[in-house]
This record gives C-alpha cells, structure tokens and sequence, in this order.
C-alpha cells in the first residue's frame, strides 16, 4: 500500500492539469493579491472604518471561494481516472497480478492522492489568509482550525470521484462528480439566500445539497470561523452575500464530512473488490 501511496504521490507532479491548475492558481492569486493591496492603499489614504469592516471579510470570503474552485478543479480532473482510466488501457492487470490485495489498491489511491490535495490546499489557504492579513491587518480567528476544514474539502470531492472511477468511465465519472460538485456548491448559495428572506423550504434544500456534498457547506464554516467572534458590530453584513455564511454550520456538519469520506472510501474498496477485470 505504501508503494502505491507513493507513486500515486509522485504522479502528480507529471499531470498536466497541475500545471494547468498551478498557472490558473498564480494568475489568480497575483490579482487577488493586487486588488486586495489598492483596496488597503486606497482605504489607508482615506480611512473609513465602516467600509473597511464590511469589504476586507468580503475580499476574503472571494479568495476563499475562488480558490475552493481552483482547488476542486484539480481534486476532480486529476483523479478522475484514477482507477477508470488504468483499467481501460490494461495497467491495472499488472498490479492486480502482484501480490498486492484491490482494497491496498484503493486505500494507497485515495491516501497518495488526498495528502496531495490536502498539501496544495493548505498551502492555497495560506496565501489567501496572509495576502489579507498583512495587507489589511484584519484580526482573524481559528487559523489552523479554518485551514484544516479547507484542507478537507478536495479530499471530498477525492473520495466521491474514486468511488466512481471504480464503477463507470473516465469521462462519465468527471461529468457525474462535477454535477454533484455544484449541486453542492448552488445549493450553499440558495441556502444563504434562503437564511436572508427567512426561507424555511429553501433553507431545507441548503442543507439537503449539503448532505449531497458537503465541500460548499465546509467552506461556510471556515468563512463563519475565520469572521464570526471579531467582536465586530457589522459582523452581520460581513457575511451577508453569496460568499459569506449568514449562519455558522454545525460541528455536526464536519463530522458528517469525514463519514462521507469514509463510506465512499469504502464503496469504492467494495465495488473494485467485486468488479471483473
């Protein structure tokens, strides 16, 4: 299994959606980083507090948001085919003969390509948190708690698109995986929408796309953490809008998060265990 980690590692580095992902990444951090440093300058040259409140969360909350875009690209289109695409060019047939059990096969998988992503994402999160933190100086809380959630939001998506892979093709899975991928993600948007008009019915279709998948709902309980205890009097506008988190996700919701992980983890060392090859 350890073997398999490893090379299942390594083989990131020679994809070409990681350089495709890296380039996106730097040419979308440049900008963000720009933008937040002439919205600092231009506020410290006229100072209003009020506004200052109100657009430094938001500058974070887009960072955060665009960057689980960037992030959940890779985690989708780099494993995608992560077993799918062996089988179909007859690779696999050469490491099934080894002795080696199909569920080491999975697990080093999901293991190899979930310390990747968790990697790349942590450091993403880190960018984004310290290109507002030092050009804003806005206080933030619970850094390693919220860099953890957003850790955890490709492996996500990594334990739905293996399960997949394992059951129909290359193509069909990416197409599959990125329609639940944003049924999540839309429904976070009309849940926020919903706590804003008070809605109990779209509320209650929030959180059941939550439950589908549930990277959307981390990444609000990351934004809600990071912003919520500032002691702030605007806190309430700081989260209102597509980006923010009008109301904090239960602890309940990360738990759920990680038994996500794990049933799908185990529905794809299953269903390879029972596939013909």
């Amino acid at each position: 299994m350890l073997t398999i980690l490893k090379f299942t590692f390594k083989e990131h580095f020679s994809k070409k959606v990681l350089l495709f992902s890296l380039i996106l990444a730097a040419i979308f951090l440049g900008l963000y980083g720009l933008g937040v440093h002439f919205a600092a300058k231009d506020l410290a040259r006229n100072p209003n507090p009020m506004i200052a409140d109100v657009l430094f969360p938001q500058l974070l909350s887009l960072g955060l948001y665009f960057g689980g875009f960037i992030v959940s690209f890779l985690a989708i289109f780099s494993t995608v085919g992560a077993v799918s695409s062996e089988i179909e060019n007859g690779i696999i047939q050469t490491i099934i003969a080894k002795p080696v059990r199909r569920s080491e096969i999975i697990t080093g998988k999901f293991l190899g390509n979930g310390l990747f992503l968790a990697l790349y994402a942590f450091l993403f999160f880190l960018t984004v948190y310290f290109t507002i933190r030092l050009q804003t100086g806005l206080e933030l809380n619970g850094l390693w708690k919220a860099a953890a959630l957003f850790a955890l939001q490709p492996v996500t998506l990594l334990a739905v698109t293996l399960f997949g892979s394992t059951i129909i093709s290359t193509i069909a899975n990416g197409v599959v995986v990125f329609t639940i991928y944003m049924v999540g993600v839309i429904g976070g948007m009309v849940e926020q929408i919903a706590w804003l008009i008070n809605n109990v019915t779209l509320q209650k279709a929030g959180i059941i796309a939550s439950l589908i998948m549930p990277a959307d709902a981390l990444y609000r309980k990351i934004v809600n953490s990071l912003l919520h205890t500032t002691g702030n009097p605007v806190t309430a506008l700081q989260q209102m809008g597509p980006f923010g988190s009008m109301v904090e996700p239960s602890i309940w919701m990360v738990i759920y998060s990680i038994f996500y992980v794990l049933l799908f983890v185990g529905l794809a060392v299953y269903s390879f265990n029972k596939r013909d090859i």
